[in-house]
Order: structure tokens, then sequence, then C-alpha cells
């Protein structure tokens, strides 16, 4: 039993390897969306909580400044040995969709968000900007994908913090590399990173 088990691994461990070698040729487009798909059999976060309570705290918020070192990619496929073999290349915004993510969560978390430009720190209130460092989503086997932000926040022109978040996320076993599972992996990856800034940011703005 436990040989015919060891070969069923090795069967099945070679047979992706022969899909990926088959299909990691050719450069994916992904359109990288936010939140992430609910995972089969979960209620939706908008269903499954009560809305929450609106913070008296109003939010300008400033579009991140992109500071990635791969500005070109967002991922990379790998063959069955694991040599990179095309890019996985973004048809939208990197920076416009971290920004857009930023402002839905701090929305869902019960903020009012309004966009602001750059020299607002200045200003009254609360401001929140940062910096994206890294999104890209490797894949071997399976996807792995990270998000690395860089994360400010003033109020009234003072500096409250100034914090680098980073999250990971996976869409699975990476059977064929798909453009969607290169995005879905990026946005969980994400929405991790947004949960630990949100819960810094209520923490940090609701205290006296």
């Amino acid at each position: 039993m436990v040989m015919f088990k060891r070969a069923v691994r090795l069967v099945l461990t070679w047979a992706v390897v022969a899909l990926l070698a088959g299909c990691a040729f050719g450069v994916r487009n992904a359109t990288l969306l936010y939140p992430p798909k609910a995972e089969p059999g979960i209620v939706p976060q908008a269903q499954a909580a009560p809305q929450p309570t609106a913070k008296k705290a109003q939010i300008a918020l400033i579009t991140l400044v992109d500071q990635r070192t791969e500005k070109k990619a967002v991922g990379t496929m790998r063959n069955g040995f694991g040599m990179r073999t095309a890019d996985v290349l973004a048809t939208n915004s990197v920076t416009d969709w971290v920004t857009k993510a930023v402002k839905m969560d701090l929305e869902k978390s019960g903020y009012t968000v309004v966009s602001a430009a750059s020299g607002v720190q200045a200003g009254t209130g609360a401001v929140v900007s940062g910096e994206v460092l890294n999104v890209f989503c490797d894949m071997y086997m399976s996807y792995t994908g990270q998000v690395s932000l860089l994360m400010r926040v003033s109020r009234d022109g003072k500096d409250l913090s100034t914090k680098h978040y980073s999250g990971e996320g996976s869409a699975g076993i990476a059977f064929a590399g798909t453009a969607e599972s290169f995005a879905e992996s990026l946005s969980l990856a994400l929405a991790a990173a947004l949960k630990q800034f949100v819960a810094d940011l209520d923490i940090g703005l609701n205290t006296p």
C-alpha cells in the first residue's frame, strides 16, 4: 500500500511537470481585480456580517506611488524544471488597483474616504498615503502571490505612523498557469496586507 501511494504521488508529480512544460510559454495578460473571489461554500463578507458602524474620521486618500523594482511584470511563468519562461503583465494600473482596494477596505470599515492631492499632508484631518513596493506572483507547481506596501498615516499635519505591510496569497495548484489565477493570487495577497493596515489604522485614529 505504501509503495502504491508513493507511485501515485510520483505519477501525479510528473503529470504536473509535463503539463507545466507544455503551457509555460507565452505572455499572460492579467487584469488585477479586488476583492478576491469568495471561496466555494463561503458567504461573501457583505452578506456574512452586518454593516460597520460609521466612523467619525474622514480620510483623505492619496494615490499610492509605484516604487516597485520590477515595474514591467506582475508575475512569472515557469516550466516543469523551474525555469522562468514568460512574464505575466497587468492590463490595468497597479497603483490604481492598490489605491482603489485601500479605499474599498477603509469604506468597509466604516470610514468616509475622499481622494486627495499629494500636498494635502500639510492640511488638517486624517490622510493616508504610501508606496507600492512589490506586487508579484511566482508560479511553480502552485501560485505564490506577494504584495508589499509602505503605508503612511497623518492627522492634522502630524505623522501618526509609517509602517510596512505585506501579504501572501495563492489560487492553488498551477495546472494551467492562467492569467485569472495569477490575478486572484495577488488579490488574496493584497487583502491580507490591507487587513493588517486597517486594523492598525482603527487603533491609531481612535486612540486619544
